[in-house]
């Protein structure tokens, strides 16, 4: 019964000091935000550790959306923005 006990006490221990160690690694991710009306490229921001910089590189929405992709972001979500009369898709990508 003894053995049992310290047993138990250990893996008790053991859990708690391992979840402490998952408290202490900050998960960090990149977010970049286009916006699209039509084929055009409104804007685009690259959030990186929470730094914002502007986009530009010349591409259409369609390219820097295809860059994005290929490039081993995903689409974390889409939105849809309405800016004077005009519609605009706004979409989330992520890397982690």
């Amino acid at each position: 019964m003894k053995y049992l006990k310290t047993l138990i006490t250990a893996i008790v221990c053991l859990t708690v000091l391992t979840s402490f160690n998952n408290f202490n690694t900050p998960k960090s991710t990149d977010v970049i935000i286009l916006k699209l009306m039509g084929k055009k490229l409104e804007s685009a921001y690259v959030i990186n550790d929470g730094k914002e910089e502007r986009f530009r590189n010349g591409l259409t929405g369609d390219q820097a959306l295809e860059f994005f992709l290929d490039e081993g972001w995903s689409v974390e979500g889409t939105s849809v923005a309405s800016d004077a009369g005009r519609f605009s898709v706004v979409y989330t990508l992520s890397k982690k």
